[in-house]
Formats: structure tokens, sequence, C-alpha cells
């Protein structure tokens, strides 16, 4: 019994220190596994603090204006959120790089429900065009930066593109410029450059600009009030075909002793023919008080100057010069002028393509004057008198006749 007893109880022991063998190794399994598990652990969360350490790096890098790390970011945020990648781009558009503006271009064209989206989009096209030396994208892009359209207003940035594309004689520039520097919309006006923006468009042969710099005589813009050197420039524009023009140089004549209202009418004259509206009422105001035999010789004289207008034939100073004379006004024109003969004068009206023109930086000095057409502004013509023009009276009432005017 003691034998049995006694291998019973090594049979138990064996038994116990199995159990707790086998326990011993499960424990030292999972703590070893536990191990594993925090040392993964930690190795996640100190990789994760050095790339975020390294984005944080890059994000400094990018905020500097680090381009290369800029469009790194944008590229990686395009994969996860897109408004992170918009601002990204944006950031290296704003930095004059077109892959910026390309990327901010392909990420708004992914949002078209998104109307702010759709106008940053149109603004970094011009943008795009513009550097590629686009002189009509660089004007718009100086003009959406001015005015914050599809993008935060920047005034000196915007002029700086519009200045650009104007001292390339693009037209369009020059003219903003000359209205934007004594505009309501500019906190700083600045009246002698309009002044002198003016010159540069009036000096390229432009009638708007000739209309703006007349404007700016007659009101005193940029330099003192020249009532004579308006009027020439109002003219000019004129002769170009500007119905605007017509109006307001008709409308500076009315009631100026001797002849003011002659003047007033043939351009008012003009004007209405050529559909300005608010010509018409000035014209009428003007034909009841100089009488309808005037009215009937001042319309003679004006309808072949509308033809030749139309035309574009009429020469340079050649109308300014013939009321001049007509109407012994002094309305100045430029000096050093070629002679003409009168057989040249005669012989036709030469056209205006020969003008002068070069860089707006220029003095703007005067413009030769070409011959005028003597047959068409004949002073022996201009008479106010119905039976000196042997044209049979006409009803007064009806003082619109260039509707019926057919040339």
């Amino acid at each position: 019994m003691s034998f049995i007893g006694i291998a019973v109880g090594l049979a138990g022991v064996s038994l116990i220190s199995m159990f707790l063998w086998m326990l011993s190794l499960s424990l030292r399994k999972k703590r070893m596994e536990q191990e594993k598990i925090e040392r993964d652990r930690q190795y996640r969360r100190t990789l994760a603090r050095a790339k975020e350490q390294e984005h944080q790096e890059r994000v400094m890098k990018a905020e500097c204006g680090h381009i290369p790390t800029i469009l790194y970011l944008a590229k990686e945020s395009e994969r996860r959120n897109t408004r992170e990648a918009l601002y990204w781009y944006e950031k290296a558009a704003e930095l004059d790089n077109i892959m910026g503006m390309q990327g901010v271009i392909k990420i708004s064209q992914l949002h078209t429900e998104d109307l702010v989206l759709k106008e940053k989009a149109k603004f970094w096209k011009k943008c795009a065009k513009a550097l590629n030396g686009d002189l009509t994208a660089k004007y718009e892009t100086g003009v959406a930066l001015i005015y914050g359209q599809g993008i935060a207003k920047d005034p000196d940035r915007g002029l700086e593109h519009v200045i650009s594309a104007a001292e390339l004689d693009y037209m369009d520039s020059i003219l903003f410029l000359g209205q934007w520097y004594q505009s309501k919309d500019n906190p700083s006006p600045e009246p002698e450059k309009a002044l002198f923006w003016n010159k540069a468009a009036a000096k390229l042969g432009d009638k708007r600009g000739m209309l703006s710099l007349g404007k700016n005589y007659l009101k005193g813009i940029g330099t003192e009030v020249d009532f004579l050197q308006g009027c020439y420039w109002l003219e000019r524009a004129a002769e170009k075909g500007s119905p605007e023009a017509m109006c307001l140089a008709g409308e500076v004549w009315i009631d100026k002793k001797p002849s003011g209202n002659a003047i007033a009418y043939t351009w008012l004259f003009m004007a209405a023919h050529y559909g300005w509206q608010d010509a018409r009422p000035l014209r009428d105001k003007v034909a009841n008080n100089i009488g309808v035999d005037s009215v009937v010789g001042l319309q003679s004289l004006t309808k072949p100057l509308i033809r030749k207008i139309s035309e574009g034939k009429v020469a340079k100073h050649s109308l300014i010069r013939a009321f001049n004379k007509l109407y012994k006004r002094k309305v100045p024109i430029p000096k050093k002028i070629p002679v003409v003969s009168e057989e040249a004068i005669v012989e036709g009206v030469t056209s205006d393509s020969n003008a002068p023109s070069g860089p707006v930086a220029d003095t703007l000095s005067y413009e030769p004057e070409a011959q005028h057409s003597g047959q068409e502004l004949n002073p022996q013509i201009a008479t106010t008198s119905v039976e000196a023009q042997s044209v049979p009276a006409m009803d007064f009432s009806q003082t619109p006749m260039d509707s019926s005017f057919r040339q």
C-alpha cells in the first residue's frame, strides 16, 4: 500500500509540476506577445510622430513659399481631401506657378455645383494665359484682381498686370487706366495719371481715348480747364465716327456766340443719325433756336459729311479746320503741319492710316495734320440761307430727318 501511495503521490506531483510548467510557458508566451504588441505600438507611435514632424516641417517650408513642397502637399492631399489640395494649389498659383493654376482648375472642375470654384477656375485660366504672354488675359487678370472677381481683391497687384499690358500698347488696358485713376471706385484717384493714359490712347489713334481726353480738358481733370483743347479732342473722336463724341462736341457749343448753335446742330444731327439717343432732344432744342432756314442749310452740309464718316474717308483735322474757317473760331490744331495744295484737297479725302504711333511712354506730341475736303466744307456752300442752298423749304416739325436719310 505504501508503494502504491508513493506512486500515486509522485504521479500527482508530476502532474502538478507539468501543469505549472505549462502555465508558466503560457504566461511567458502571453507576456512575450504583449511585449511584442507594445513594441509594435511604440514603433508605430514613433513612426507617426516622425511622420507628423516631417509633415509639419513640410508645411512650414510650404508656408514660406517653397513651391516644390507646396506642390508635394497638394498632390498628397488630393487623394484624401480635395479642399486641402485646393488650398495648396492656390498657394502655388498665387506664386505664379503654372502647375498650381492647373491644379486649381482641375479641383474646381470636380465641384461643378460650386459657383465660387467656377469663378476661381475662370480667373486662373486667364492668369495661366497671361503668364504665357497673352495681353488680353493679362488685362482681364488685372481687372479681376482690382474688383475681386474669382479672387480676393488686390488692387495693387491688379494694377501691375494692367500697366504691364498698357506699356505694350494694349488699348483696353490704356483706356482702363485712363478711367480708373479718376474713378469713384478708386480709393486713391490720381487725375494726372488719368490724363496721361488718356493722352496715350489718343496718341495711338483710339477714338475712345480722344473722347476721354476731351472730357478731361473740359472738366479740368488732371489739368486746367481748356475749352478749346477739349473741343479739339472731342471733334477728333467725332471725325473717327464716335456718336458720343459728336453729341458732346455739339452740346458744348450750344448758345456759344457767335456761331455756336450752327456748330452744335451739325454735330448733334450727325450723332442722332448714328443712333445716339441723348443727341435727339438737344438737336431739336437747337433747331428751335436757329430756325428752319438754318436747319435746312446745315442739313444739306451735314449729310455728305455723314456719308464720308461712314466710309472712313474723313481726313484728320479736315472738319476741325473747315469749322474754324467757316465759323471764325479758334480751336487749336497742332503746328508743324505739312502744306497741302488746293489741288490735292479738291482731289479727295486722304485716309488716316498714316497717323504716327509709338510707345505710350513717349511724350505726347502733336500729330501731323492731313488734308481736308474743301469741296464738302466750302464756306460758300455752308450758308444758312435756303435760297443760297437751292433746297426746297422743309417742315420744321419733322426735325428728326436723319431717320429717313439713306447713304
